[in-house]
């Protein structure tokens, strides 16, 4: 299952810090536990809301309720929770492992029905909710080059990867 976490950040000037908190020892922390299997950090590339993006590969529901999952941090921000605008998690099905997405190519991310004419022809996995915020009942993923990434419509938001994918101690 895909565990999707979107944020803003509300100081820029510690927004550097923050970021390096999250792909540092944050991430770390998560990516030891039992079932974690990766997690991968993006980037918009217009401005919105929730600029930033974690996808992770996680076993299930019932992983958010483990005391592991609780003990390294997950659900919450520490320190950082004041600055944390916008943010939203939401669990997904319809893939096991994340795709890796490379420095050359942009993740699209449309939170409509799948199949919606404005998408044909695009690669897009569409993936249905499993759990945690539950406010996106289907959400569509697709890597693209800059050439399609330029055909898409206004209400699909595109990133940039800013980590690799980093695999977890599943």
């Amino acid at each position: 299952m895909l565990y999707m976490v979107e944020c803003g950040f509300a100081d820029p000037a510690r927004e550097r810090e923050w970021s390096e908190w999250y792909g540092g020892p944050k991430l770390a922390a998560l990516l030891a536990l039992p079932g974690w299997r990766s997690s991968q950090r993006f980037k918009a590339v217009a401005p919105i809301a929730a600029t930033w993006l974690a996808i992770h590969s996680v076993p299930g529901p019932a992983f958010f309720t483990s005391a592991a999952y609780r003990d390294a941090g997950g659900g919450n921000f520490a320190d950082w929770g004041p600055f944390i605008t916008h943010w939203s998690r939401h669990l997904f099905d319809g893939l096991e492992v994340a795709p890796a997405v490379g420095d050359d190519a942009w993740l699209a991310v449309a939170d409509m029905p799948p199949g919606d004419y404005a998408l044909r022809g695009m690669p897009f996995t569409w993936l249905t909710a499993a759990g945690l915020d539950n406010k996106v009942p289907d959400r569509g993923i697709a890597i693209l080059d800059a050439a399609a990434a330029a055909r898409l419509p206004a209400a699909v938001r595109l990133y940039r990867p800013i980590s690799p994918r980093l695999e977890g101690g599943a």
